[in-house]
């Protein structure tokens, strides 16, 4: 009873400070005049459109979206588990009426739910392993976990957080499947390992990656092979062979739905035919020592035939001309392929950066300082017998490697960090302090350590608490622009089948939801693509018009979104498209931002943020666009984004229009000039003005292309005033039908 008492106590506290530092932190935004909170996590807009469209489609999670990669339309990176989780718990109870805004905050607060459960996760599993002292330290370690907390703050609703509760439970139940008794009995042996197996086999159905999951698991039998050598290990076969088939079971579904397997069959980064094979190749291995595992010879030999195998498969694959290892090895050069634009995000920059430890320290706290030295002391303990910490033995250097490597994988290494920490500290305490040192007190003292160990990110949860509904103070002013320009564009009804949004790669998620539109660009990034994606930064650096809009057209592009944050994207733009053009817009800096040179203003994004004009003495040759119209602008405004002066702070984010233009027409004498000026005024106060101008020419008739229309709204923009003029005596007020601007007809100008 007493020990009952214990473990309540310790799971409510762990529970409540793990959601504690996910709410103090949370991603939710509180916009003005918004009854609901919303989030800007882009990641978490797909699964949400990926929810929407299966509650649409009966359940059916899709594979295919033709709103990535448009007009063509890609397959989609994700395996289908974590949608189809999410449906079979959220589609009961998913009203008709307001489900946008309901599934938005469901999926929002998944993530947090998972992260919480994983840190219970923790204090359970160090626990078992080496008591409550260890457990209490554990637990607080994951839920004080600067990466755990970021992918698992509420307003996330990415799959991450969940990844790390399946592949927590698949190191706990090897864990438990390597103890003494599990070890040395084939039944026990065999169930640990198809649990492990078929959870194992739902995260690989959840997130591809977790194929690294599977090799930890194969490293550390690796090992118990080699122990078996000298001692029978009765489970080890029955273990391996189950966890290798129940893998394969529960990842087939997965597998076999997966619309990569007839495009890229052997490709590694997605489901393929590789992953079925490399499952069941796994269990064929183990097959003999599952039947005969007293067999001497057989455990005498079994680690030099696993080397021997791996080895001339990793040699048939690197060389050979076969149609599976050509595919392999495609697979390999993509997985490994450093996109760029990948390598500017600061999810994939490593934990220690130029000798700088702060992203360390943030990310993983003290625990990340100490973590070699965990991990020496439970090497040590395995070697000693103690196998049911090798998996934890073998994550914890791979996990790390991927974590100091990319910051984005420091999530996944939380949970064994925070294990491999708390036992390590539970083992030192109870061999160093006195035997007297009462069992409360000494669990006490773990927990005040973990909080010491964790103080960065407690101290950043104390600190964020008082504030944690004012997210929007802390949001890019430009994220949220982006998000109310897409919701802006979905309100309008389209004007032709598989239109397509232009706007920098960042927002593609939330266009494909709440645009209700196919992205040019999106968050996958080339992995779905090529075209669109290079298109993107292209179309955004173009600086003629006749040229882009040809190649808007091309790609069915009808609106462009333009965010106030696109300068500090130049040089990611630029490796988008010709690196050898930064001497042209690029002064300095390689980095976010740098300083830009004139001719950079002569671009389309450039000249979207300046309401279409140039900034600067790089006007020679410019005329107004005749075929692009600024059609909506933020309410809000980015302070950090000063346009002609200091007052002149640029919208969030607008929207332009690709529209045909009204050829408008006027006659007069040749050489006289015709003029065309237009006064537009937008809801958020913003003014604009829209002059051209053409010479008449021998035949007597100049001619104009003109994109906005005066007798109907130009999206939100109105004009206010619009005045031709011929010469310097002929004045009349414009009339340009939205029909001509539309259709692009001819609209004769008459005094």
């Amino acid at each position: 009873m007493r020990r009952a008492s214990l473990v309540l106590l310790l799971v409510a506290l762990v529970a409540t400070v793990s959601w504690f530092a996910r709410e103090a932190q949370n991603r939710r935004v509180l916009l003005p005049d918004r009854g609901e909170w919303i989030t800007t996590d882009p990641d978490s807009q797909y699964h949400m459109r990926r929810l929407e469209r299966a509650l649409d489609e009966t359940g059916e999670v899709a594979a295919v979206d033709p709103r990535l990669n448009a007009p063509e339309g890609a397959a989609i990176p994700w395996p289908p588990y974590y949608t189809r989780l999410l449906h079979t718990l959220l589609a009961p109870f998913a009203p008709e009426q307001g489900r946008a805004s309901w599934v938005e905050r469901a999926v929002g607060s998944a993530a947090c739910v998972a992260s919480v459960l994983t840190s219970l996760l923790a204090l359970l599993v160090a626990w078992r392993l080496a008591g409550a002292a260890a457990g209490i330290a554990a637990g607080l370690l994951h839920a004080l976990n600067g990466a755990a907390i970021e992918y698992g703050k509420l307003g996330n609703g990415d799959h991450h957080a969940y990844v790390s509760l399946l592949a927590g439970i698949v190191l706990a139940l090897a864990s438990a499947g390597f103890s003494g008794t599990a070890l040395n009995s084939r039944g026990r042996g065999a169930l640990y390992g198809a649990f492990a197996g078929a959870v194992a086999g739902i995260a690989l159905g959840t997130w591809v990656a977790s194929l690294i999951l599977v090799v930890q698991v194969q490293v550390a039998l690796f090992v118990l092979l080699l122990v078996n050598t000298r001692r029978p290990l009765a489970g080890l076969g029955a273990f391996a062979l189950a966890f290798h088939v129940a893998a394969l079971a529960l990842a087939s579904p997965a597998i076999l739905a997966s619309p990569w397997t007839a495009t890229h069959p052997w490709i590694v980064v997605n489901l393929s035919w590789f992953h079925l094979v490399y499952l069941a190749a796994g269990a064929l291995l183990f097959v003999p020592l599952a039947l005969r595992p007293q067999g001497p010879k057989l455990r005498r030999w079994m680690p030099a035939f696993t080397v021997a195998v791996v080895t001339l498969a990793t040699l048939w694959t690197a060389y050979s001309d076969a149609a599976p290892a050509r595919g392999v090895r495609e697979g390999f050069e993509w997985v490994s392929r450093v996109d760029s634009f990948m390598a500017r995000i600061g999810e994939s920059q490593p934990l220690v950066r130029d000798g700088d430890l702060s992203p360390l320290l943030r990310t993983l706290g003290f625990a990340g300082f100490v973590l070699p030295l965990a991990w020496l002391v439970l090497a040590n303990l395995t070697r000693r017998g103690e196998f049911e910490l090798l998996p934890w033995v073998v994550s914890l250097p791979l996990l790390g490697l991927q974590a100091f490597g990319q910051a984005r994988f420091a999530e996944g290494l939380a949970l064994a960090l925070a294990v491999g920490v708390g036992v390590a500290l539970a083992r030192g305490m109870s061999a160093k302090l006195p035997g007297k040192v009462p069992f409360a007190a000494q669990t006490a003292l773990a927990g005040v350590v973990a909080l010491g160990l964790a103080w960065p990110a407690l101290a950043r949860s104390v600190e964020k608490w008082s504030v944690r509904d004012e997210a929007i103070r802390s949001e890019r002013p430009a994220t949220l622009g982006a998000r109310l320009a897409a919701e802006w564009i979905g309100a309008q009804p389209p004007r032709s089948t598989g239109e397509t949004v232009l706007a920098l790669w960042s927002h593609g998620h939330v266009i494909e939801r709440l645009a209700e539109r196919g992205s040019l660009a999106t968050n996958f990034g080339s992995y779905v693509g090529e075209a669109g994606f290079r298109a993107s930064p292209r179309l955004l650096l173009e600086e003629d018009e006749a040229t882009l809009t040809s190649e808007m057209e091309r790609f069915a592009v009808r609106f462009a979104i333009v965010d106030s944050d696109l300068p500090n994207a130049l040089n990611t733009l630029l490796d988008g498209v010709e690196p050898e053009r930064r001497s042209r817009y690029v002064a300095t800096g390689s980095e976010r931002g740098g300083e830009v040179l004139p001719a950079w203003f002569r671009t389309f994004g450039a000249r979207a943020l300046f309401d279409g004009e140039v900034f600067g003495p790089e006007t020679a040759g410019i005329r107004a666009w005749g075929r692009l119209r600024l059609v909506w602008s933020a309410p809000l405004l980015d302070p950090g984004r000063p346009l002609r002066g200091p007052r002149d702070l640029a919208p969030a984010a607008s929207v332009w229009e690709l529209v045909a233009g009204a050829e408008l027409a006027a006659r007069g004498n040749a050489g006289e000039r015709f003029e065309v000026e237009l006064d537009l005024a937008l809801p958020n106060g913003r003014r604009v003005r829209w002059r051209d101008h053409a010479l008449v020419g021998a035949d007597g008739t100049a001619t104009l292309r003109v994109p906005y229309a005066t007798d109907a709204p130009n999206g939100t923009a109105r004009v206010e005033r619009a005045v031709g003029r011929v010469g310097s005596t002929r004045v009349a007020m414009l009339t340009i039908p939205q029909s001509a601007v539309l259709g692009g007809t001819r609209v004769e100008f008459t005094r």
